[in-house]
């Protein structure tokens, strides 16, 4: 037990595995521990926010918003909370290590035109935000980037604080990729032009990440434009109902489209009963 108190333990750094908007992530491995859940040399991720952020006030509340969610979610599709810094310690948190991204399984081009297997993956991701949303929490900046997985595991939602800094007055976006890959291609016309939305603004941003999936790319559209046109060969009831449905969730009003991600849900999987 190295003398730790229940449920503590201790680490050492061992690389960067990615930053962001607020910060970045490295891998951490375990020398020491008191906690029956992190042995000693198992490896874990650490998110930190960076130097800029960690002295702003904004950037400090949207960490802590972030830190506050994960403690109160469970579910196997969203990122765990795995511990965090003990009081007057840089401010971290630490949670599982993924090895790839949906960014990266997009870029790949393997299921490009699959739109099963987008259907499928879609009706688990709106699954999850819809626990989240039950839970009072709107993620706000979903898209490939912050979906992640590891070999044959489920794909996790990740990165919960930084949505709320996605608008288009927003200062943090200049330092993120826009236009292109950007966070706003997945925005919201509400939230781009407000700074807020509910949970139709994930629903949106859901639907771009789906079309991007079974296109194997973006569209070149304004933000919170959406999906206008099939996203694949409508040769099937169940893809007609898919592209449909993903013009659907990215109705430029919020109120155009479905109410919840639970009827989101069931649409998907409704599409592809029927084949």
């Amino acid at each position: 037990m190295h003398g730790l108190p229940p449920g503590q333990f201790r680490f050492v750094p061992v690389g960067e595995l990615g930053s962001g908007g607020l910060g970045y992530v490295d891998e951490i491995e375990i020398v020491a521990s008191s906690d029956a859940s992190k042995t000693i040399g198992s490896r874990w991720a650490r998110k930190r926010l960076n130097e800029r952020w960690d002295a702003h006030p904004d950037g400090r509340k949207r960490f802590e918003r972030e830190i506050s969610a994960l403690k109160r979610m469970s579910h196997r599709n969203i990122v765990t909370y795995e511990g965090e810094n003990l009081p007057g310690e840089e401010r971290f948190y630490v949670m599982p290590i993924f090895s790839s991204t949906l960014r990266k399984l997009i870029a790949g081009n393997s299921k490009r035109g699959e739109w099963r297997f987008a259907a499928e993956q879609g009706a688990i991701l709106a699954d999850a935000l819809s626990y989240a949303h039950r839970e009072g929490f709107i993620h706000r900046d979903l898209k490939p980037d912050n979906i992640l997985f590891n070999h044959q595991g489920p794909l996790t939602i990740a990165d919960w604080g930084l949505g709320y800094f996605v608008h288009r007055e927003s200062k943090v976006l200049v330092q993120l990729t826009r236009g292109g890959m950007g966070t706003e291609y997945y925005c919201s016309l509400e939230q781009w032009n407000t700074g807020k939305c509910d949970e139709r603004g994930d629903i949106y941003s859901l639907g771009m990440t789906l079309d991007e999936l079974v296109t194997g790319a973006q569209r070149s559209i304004a933000v919170g434009m959406g999906v206008r046109g099939a996203c694949v060969s409508a040769s099937s009831e169940g893809a007609r109902r898919f592209n449909g449905l993903l013009q659907s969730m990215t109705e430029p009003l919020a109120s155009s489209r479905p109410a919840n991600m639970g009827l989101v849900a069931e649409a998907l999987r409704d599409a592809m009963r029927r084949g």
